[in-house]
This record gives structure tokens, C-alpha cells and sequence, in this order.
């Protein structure tokens, strides 16, 4: 059978003998039909045959899996840490097709992990990132927190839903970031950590915030390339695709150039967060 899902207005389908919802809730709100196929981000295939004689050159002990490339193909092996099992997902250089030698009578939690980096892949060719962040919508604007883990990204995000009327949650880890016509927007998705706030919702962004801990709260707007530093380091990539880099720079090169983007040093108080949200709703 062949699932649609669609993210950000970008459709992708899975091939599967089996209903992989019924693994991944996560995906329901996603669910679409009636796609063009021309149109497809990218197709990730269940039960299929991978290259097994791979040239491992990055092994992830954290995050528990390996990448290598053979045949003109890359692929990267993935441990599923609840029973020990390993799957490979394979895929070329367009970031198109994508394989996997996962069985549909026997899914994995991975399989969550291999759509989330297909997405991150093929969504970059098409003006979207993938964006380490947790983002909070008000008065039908989009306000993104990125910050190394551990910074406070929650806890920021939490005070505006706290001390801010009206401030909804989007998404808590993942959210896809989108230039389209002139405008940048904010996407919910399928992938939000902890959270696990799953939204099929877009909006225009009203401002990017990068935050680091201090002993008082100061935010300053950054322009250029002060700001695409900023935003880069939050950007899920593959390093080692030179087409994937060249993706992720020209699209987030569009995003500086429109989107407000500022640094807040802060503390995890309210002041904290009425700073941030009246700086960037005055533009």
C-alpha cells in the first residue's frame, strides 16, 4: 500500500504492506490524498533490498546510527535501541527515492528517525529547513526559540504561553521553516520531541530568536551574516552532501533576508518573555 503525507504544503508517500500509522501517530494529522506524484518531496520504500557492504565514515554513538556510501549511494544504519535491531535506509543523491530493508510485518520506532531525516533531506532543495526550535504563535504570528540544548528553548516558549494572552504552542522541537513568495513561515510537523504537539498548521514568521543564558535580559536585532550564523547551527543538514549544503544555504540566505532575527541573552523569567514578544511585535 502507498501512504501520502503531506508537511508544509511538500506531499511524501510511504510504500508498506502495512499501515505504518498504526506505529506512528504521530503522522495522522499529516495524512492527505488525492496527490500528484510529480509532486512528491520523496518516497521512502519498506521490504527493500540495500547494499549490506558499506564503507562506514561517521559512526553517531549518541543518537545511535552510522553513515556510509557505496555504489554512488549514500545510507546510513540505524540501531533501534529498544531490542538491538539494525536498518539500513539507502537513497541517492537527489534526495528523491529512498529505501529501507525495514519489513512491514516488523516496524521499528527508527522508521520515525528515517523519515524525519528523508524530509530533512529532500525539503531543502524546495526553500524549507527542518529547524531545531520550539516555536509559539500569536495573533496569527510565528515566533521561533533556537538555542544549543539545554538553553531553555521550553522554558522560554512556556513563559510567553504563560504571561503572553492568547500564545499557542506550534511546535516543540522539529518545526519546518519555509521561504515561499517573499515570506517565511513557520510549519508544524510530525517530529516535535517531548512535547509531542503535532500540528498541520502554517504561519508567517514575526521573528527568529536565538537565546543563551544570563544573569540579566538583553535581546538585539542581528542582520546578515551575524544572523545566518545564528539560524545555521539550528538547521538539521547532511555535512557530508555538497548538494545538501548548497540547499541548505541558498534557502536559508532567503530566510535572513526577510525574517527578523535577534539574540536574547536572558533569564528564565517573565520579564524575559514580555522583552522578547514587544521588541519584535513592533515591527
Amino acid at each position: 500500500m502507498i501512504q501520502y503525507f503531506k508537511i508544509a504544503d511538500f506531499p511524501f508517500a510511504v510504500c508498506s504492506e502495512t499501515d505504518v500509522t498504526s506505529l506512528l501517530t504521530n503522522l495522522l494529522p499529516f495524512v492527505c490524498e488525492g496527490v500528484d506524484e510529480r509532486q512528491l518531496l520523496f518516497t521512502l520504500t519498506l521490504d527493500g533490498a540495500v547494499n549490506e557492504n558499506r564503507s562506514v565514515f561517521y559512526r553517531s554513538e549518541e543518537y545511535d546510527f552510522s553513515m556510509a556510501k557505496a555504489d554512488g549511494l549514500y545510507s546510513i544504519e540505524f540501531t533501534d535501541v529498544s531490542d538491538g535491531r539494525n536498518f539500513i535506509m539507502e537513497f541517492d543523491g537527489d534526495f528523491r527515492n529512498f529505501r529501507t530493508n525495514m519489513c512491514s510485518n516488523s516496524l521499528s520506532g527508527v522508521l520515525d528517525n528515517m523519515l524525519m531525516l528523508a524530509y530533512t533531506f529532500a525539503s531543502a532543495g524546495c526553500n524549507a529547513l527542518l529547524v531545531h526550535a520550539s516555536v509559539v504563535v500569536v495573533e496569527g504570528k510565528a515566533y521561533m526559540f533556537l538555542g544549543k540544548s539545554g538553553t531553555g528553548k521550553s522554558t522560554h516558549a512556556g513563559l510567553w504561553l504563560k504571561y503572553i494572552d492568547g500564545a499557542v504552542h506550534l511546535n516543540d522541537d522539529n518545526p519546518v521553516l519555509k521561504f515561499s513568495d517573499g515570506k517565511v513561515y513557520a510549519c508544524g510537523s510530525a517530529w516535535s520531541g517531548k512535547g509531542r504537539i503535532y500540528k498541520n498548521e502554517m504561519y508567517e514568521v514575526g521573528g527568529i530568536v536565538r537565546l543563551a543564558q544570563a544573569p540579566y535580559n538583553r535581546i538585539e536585532r542581528r542582520t546578515g551574516a551575524k544572523a545566518f550564523a545564528l539560524v545555521y547551527t539550528s538547521c538539521s543538514k547532511l555535512p557530508w552532501s555538497e548538494q545538501c549544503m548548497k540547499n541548505v544555504c541558498s534557502t536559508l540566505g532567503k530566510v535572513v533576508g526577510v525574517a527578523p532575527i535577534y539574540y536574547l541573552e536572558c533569564l528564565p523569567d517573565r520579564d524575559a518573555a514580555l522583552l522578547s514578544f514587544n521588541t519584535m511585535k513592533q515591527l
